[in-house]
């Protein structure tokens, strides 16, 4: 079977009674919720269709990407002065900057900006 980039997606959740009155109003807002949830996570996606019973709430989504798309993110870190000792020795600020990244220490790079 090949991967494909989109799948249908499903989700259901079980109630207790819900009042019949309240039944519209409560799967519009399941599916309007779980659609900006996707968009704000830059999950790309087709039509998002909300349906329910009394004792059921479901969304299907259309064509959900099955993963973000790659987006590149830089991180000012702290001064060079405070990172590096003046032999050039990082301190623990450039060894936790860099681990928070993500990166060994020599991915890094020194920028000069307004603030030096």
């Amino acid at each position: 079977m090949a991967k494909t980039r989109t799948a249908d997606f499903l989700v259901e959740v079980g109630t207790e009674e819900l009042p019949p009155k309240a039944l519209k109003s409560l799967m519009d807002a399941f599916g309007a919720n779980l659609a900006a949830l996707l968009d704000e996570n830059r999950l790309e996606h087709g039509d998002v269709r909300a349906c329910g019973t009394p004792r059921r709430l479901a969304v299907l989504v259309d064509k959900l990407a099955r993963s973000q798309p790659d987006r590149q993110v830089e991180l000012k870190g702290p001064p060079v002065s405070v990172a590096f000792d003046r032999d050039g020795v990082p301190k623990p600020a450039a060894l936790a900057f860099a681990r928070k990244c993500g990166v060994e220490l020599s991915e890094l790079r020194r920028e000069r900006n307004d603030k030096g």
